[in-house]
């Protein structure tokens, strides 16, 4: 069989192929999956007199789904042109119908809009031949400020309008569900073209050990509308759905906030509790007492909060608090109604730049930006309780000899980069983005720089317990 691979034709994104000899039927319908040496190559078919056409979306013949060449699993989306590149409802492009978003370039831009579209999605696993699954889902682009970037951030909805209400798949080994109704396949966000791995690296080194919810991580190639669109990360959405299959928690109940906790935005529920119950509490109460300390115990957890704080004190994390920080609670009465803090967004972490930069609140430190003294009142308070203090240092000790340890953060993280080094050239092709040798030397800076951070926050820490 001959294929040729002419330039993409303006006929709903795709092209056409030339005669085709007898191939493999996978998928019957509208579209069609053909396999040809190894490839799945997506197609559309039209029906005429003794003839068949079948038009290709992939233009370029290393746009094809080899799976045999990839090393990791296979996200593949369809989803009509229009909603891609067209001026008036294109996700990818500033467009006409745009929203401005306030970043480093806040122009109206289409993909700055909270728009759905249908899709259809396959996912191949690691050294699969054919996909698992195949899903019909809502399709949006996902992120803040790096929607701006040219490989952007996209969400994945399941409802029951485009079939089924969630996705059940064992797709992050080891994590705690195996049912999704919301996932992420993310750009890496502030870190897109650097590491591609820093917010996932931080997650995997401390989540066997913290207690604290984030969002679980697994590496994907992705084919848009059969063109090869780079490495991606599978994420969870942090959404109620998220804490009703790790929790068994109602996710109608679920009080979901973000940013400052004087006057948090509601992504579910209310803020009306925190805002009585614990802000208000706090301001009016001194928790240096043991009575007034046990009560707020009883409405925040305690547990969760310490190691949330070592966690993003720790890696240097600038890009927090106030921002990239969220908390959740089960609004009832005999449920996890305690509020919790979620680890998420570590993009900026272990910047060489910032290794000597340490900001504890009001145990240690300056403020490297005024704007984010809000995000540490519960915790400034917290540290007027001597039991709160020690439990918080011995913990923090914990994480030093165990979690951060420069040996076991080292095995983590060239972990991750091995799983990487056979995509990434193809990856880098795509998006231009660091060459090979940069790109590991961006990986290894991240070992490097919690070697030097260890030591730092080891001297300061143990300085801290012994004064206290």
């Amino acid at each position: 069989m001959t294929v040729s691979y002419p330039a993409r034709e303006a006929f709903n994104g795709f092209s056409p192929i030339s005669k085709m000899a007898p191939y493999t039927l996978v998928h019957s319908g509208f579209y069609l999956n053909f396999n040809y040496m190894g490839s799945f190559i997506r197609s559309a078919i039209f029906l005429f007199p003794g003839i068949m056409i079948i038009l290709c979306n992939s233009c370029e013949e290393d746009d094809l789904v080899r799976r045999d060449e990839h090393n990791l699993p296979i996200f593949e989306i369809d989803i009509p042109e229009k909603y891609l590149w067209s001026p008036d409802s294109g996700l990818y492009i500033i467009g006409t119908n745009g929203l401005a978003k306030g970043c480093s370039c806040p122009i109206a831009a289409n993909y700055n809009q909270q728009w759905e579209y249908p899709a259809i999605i396959r996912y191949t696993p690691a050294g699969g031949s054919s996909p698992v699954f195949e899903e019909r889902v809502g399709f949006r682009i996902k992120g803040k400020c790096s929607r701006e970037k040219a490989m952007k951030s996209i969400g994945l909805y399941w409802r029951n309008e485009y079939g089924n209400s969630s996705l059940v798949y064992p797709l992050f080994p080891g994590s705690g569900t195996t049912q999704f109704k919301r996932l992420l396949l993310r750009n890496s966000g502030n870190d897109f073209g650097l590491t591609q791995i820093k917010d996932p690296a931080v997650i995997q080194i401390f989540k066997d050990y913290a207690r604290v919810d984030y969002q679980a991580y697994a590496p994907c190639v992705l084919y848009l509308n059969g063109e090869y669109w780079g490495i991606h990360n599978i994420r969870e959405m942090i959404c109620p759905h998220h804490f009703k299959y790790h929790y068994n928690v109602d996710d109608d109940l679920v009080d979901l906030l973000e940013g400052s906790p004087f006057s948090p935005e509601v992504e579910d529920g209310s803020c009306d509790a925190f805002l009585q119950d614990v802000i208000g509490y706090i301001e009016n109460n001194d928790l240096s007492i043991t009575e007034n300390y046990l009560t707020i115990s009883d409405r925040i957890d305690i547990g969760n909060f310490i190691d949330y704080m070592i966690i993003e004190t720790y890696v240097g994390n600038k890009d927090w608090p106030v921002t990239n920080c969220k908390w959740w609670r089960e609004n009832r009465e005999d449920g996890m109604n305690k509020w919790r803090w979620i680890a998420f967004d570590h993009d900026v972490a272990f910047n060489p730049r910032y290794v000597k930069d340490v900001w504890i609140g009001d145990l240690y430190g300056e403020p490297y930006d005024h704007g984010k003294c809000p995000g540490f009142f519960i915790f400034n308070n917290l540290i007027l309780n001597d039991d709160f203090v020690q439990e918080f240092l011995s913990r923090y000790i914990f994480f030093l000899e165990t979690v951060f340890d420069p040996d076991r953060v080292e095995t983590i993280v060239m972990g991750m980069k091995k799983e990487l080094l056979k995509e990434y050239p193809r990856h880098q092709d795509k998006w231009h983005t660091l060459p090979q040798w940069q790109w590991e030397s961006a990986v290894d800076k991240i070992v490097s720089v919690n070697r030097e951070r260890n030591k730092i926050m080891k001297e300061i820490i143990y300085e801290l317990y012994e004064k206290y």
